[in-house]
């Protein structure tokens, strides 16, 4: 082969593997779809809005619970560094979350039927 013959198999070659990187690309994208609704399915769908106002709710009441937090209650121990007090550990363990708590931000926001219930419906 003579240097045009090269010149021409090389071009025929790049255009080959330019149109199957594009085939590759739009078949990444097409399983990345089909991947997200796989990951979706069976769930239901809610609205960006209630999810902010669930997260709000949920928020406040995070906040409401560590606001009443007794500091005697997380038995903080202290040591020294280097003429420096630093805090070494927190024991979260009295802190707790109120189930009923969250529940009731879920009924504010849900009509939670119990499984016997959707079964017979």
């Amino acid at each position: 082969m003579d240097k045009e013959q090269l010149k021409t198999k090389v071009d025929a070659l790049q255009a080959n593997l330019d149109v199957r990187k594009s085939e590759l690309t739009t078949a990444q994208v097409e399983l990345n779809v089909a991947l997200n609704e796989l990951a979706n399915a069976g769930k239901p769908v809610i609205s960006c809005d209630l999810v902010g106002d669930l997260m709000d709710q949920i928020e406040e009441m995070f906040q409401e619970t560590l606001i009443n937090v007794c500091p005697e209650d997380l038995s903080p121990e202290f040591g020294l560094n280097y003429n420096e007090i630093c805090l070494e550990q927190i024991d979260t363990s009295n802190i707790g979350f109120c189930r009923h708590d969250l529940e009731a931000v879920f009924e504010e926001f849900f009509a939670i039927k119990d499984d016997e219930e959707s079964d017979n419906s």
